[in-house]
């Protein structure tokens, strides 16, 4: 009879008990991508403590699991196993791993730990063209560049738009106006995911027609089209989901 062993996978924070089996499959669906032969290995228990499951396969199958590992520790490997690692390290960081890395092991050494990803901020972000829209209601500061606020149509203050001191001169003409300010813009994403904009730097400005938000709907709703009865509702949180 052939000779087998045990490859032991440690998923952290979880146990048995608290571990969902679409996470579970979740987790060792990566974990084949990762290491490879999948039709040679064989779950066989869960261990308790942490969320352990074990598998079986032949020594020859554990000697190539091994040799991957340790590819893949030296920064080694295929597109799919990095792919796999990396979607690892980012459910460790979803199930709230902080410091205890995911183990794949025999019963005699470590072959492979798996950091949970850091957390994503705000300071990894793109720059691009943008443009906002608010009342203008401050320009300052003692120094070549001027910053500037604007209040948007929900009563929120906007803030981080910087100008050139000659661009500011000719904005200033227009307190209290609403304008459009154009300019490359810096967004960062924060750990929901979503895109919010920091800060812009403000090339251009135009400056907006005056009129109230009843007198705007009024000519929205002229046009032939079938509104929701809570469009203003809709419209305000749009905004405010985009700064």
């Amino acid at each position: 009879m052939a000779a087998f062993e045990k490859i032991f996978f440690v998923i952290p924070v979880h146990t048995p008990e608290t571990m969902p089996l679409n996470r579970l499959l979740e987790y060792l669906q990566q974990i084949a991508l990762v290491i490879g032969h999948p039709e040679k290995l064989h779950l066989m228990q869960i261990l308790e403590g942490s969320c352990e499951p074990v598998f079986y396969t032949d020594v020859s199958t554990s000697l190539a699991v091994q040799a991957t590992a340790q590819r893949l520790q030296r920064g080694e490997g295929n597109k799919r196993q990095f792919d796999g690692l990396n979607q690892l390290r980012r459910m460790l960081r979803e199930d709230g791993v902080s410091d205890k890395p995911a183990i794949l092991r025999s019963s005699r050494s470590v072959f492979l730990q798996i950091q949970a990803a850091p957390r994503e901020t705000s300071l990894s972000g793109i720059r691009q063209a943008s443009s906002v829209d608010g009342a203008l209601i401050k320009i300052g500061g003692a120094s070549d560049t001027a910053n500037i606020q604007l209040q948007d149509i929900s009563g929120k203050i906007l803030s981080g738009f910087t100008a050139s001191r000659s661009l500011a001169k000719d904005l200033a003409h227009h307190m209290w106006d609403p304008v459009r300010l154009h300019g490359t813009g810096f967004w960062g994403r924060d750990d929901s995911g979503r895109w919010n904009l920091e800060k812009m730097q403000v090339n251009s400005f135009d400056v907006l027609e005056d009129e109230s938000l009843s007198v705007t709907l009024a000519k929205l709703r002229s046009v032939n089209v079938t509104w929701p009865v809570d469009a203003v509702e809709r419209l305000l949180a749009e905004r405010n989901e985009e700064m």
